[in-house]
């Protein structure tokens, strides 16, 4: 886990106060630590898992707001990690794999509702935020699925060294996309 001072925000994302102001005490400082359940692979065609992160918590003495740093590769507000989205909206929209495949390689969950063995909504949701989630709009036409593809492609062009296939580059791509 990386120090208090190392990850520390240069400035408020609320107010934009700046962090250290030079010849001043701190504006942001530590605030504790939060914990937080990711689900999702830790790697492609790995089972999947539930892993647990630590987050930093920062306070603005500026305006009061409550800062949190993520690890690389987690979204804020989404229960899996941004590989294991990526894994998944490459799975589906790339290979046209079946949403019950897909959700069996990503999710621990074991219960699966009746009217949801055939269709898992995360993956719909995942495509309408994708701006959110890696900085890309896929644009309004075509299918979810379509979408979905052209999400993939544009993560996979991120992964650092190629693996020949989009979705495994979509794995290891996702970790560095999206708003940080």
């Amino acid at each position: 886990m990386p120090s208090c001072a190392a990850v520390r925000p240069s400035n408020c994302t609320a107010c934009g106060a700046a962090s250290r102001p030079e010849g001043r005490a701190l504006v942001i400082v530590g605030h504790g630590l939060r914990a937080r359940t990711i689900e999702g692979p830790l790697a492609p065609r790995q089972p999947p898992t539930l892993t647990e992160v630590v987050a930093r918590r920062y306070a603005c003495l500026s305006c009061d707001a409550i800062l949190i740093v993520l690890p690389t590769g987690i979204a804020r507000g989404f229960r899996y990690s941004r590989s294991a989205i990526g894994w998944a909206l490459a799975l589906w929209g790339y290979e046209h794999a079946a949403a019950a495949s897909v959700r069996a390689q990503t999710s621990t969950a074991s219960v699966v509702g009746a009217s949801s063995a055939t269709r898992w909504a995360s993956l719909r949701r995942w495509t309408r935020c994708s701006l959110l989630l890696f900085g890309i709009e896929p644009g309004e036409h075509g299918t979810l699925r379509e979408r979905a593809s052209r999400i993939s492609t544009f993560v996979a062009a991120h992964a650092l060294l190629s693996h020949g296939a989009v979705s495994l580059d979509a794995f290891f791509g996702a970790a560095y996309c999206g708003a940080f």
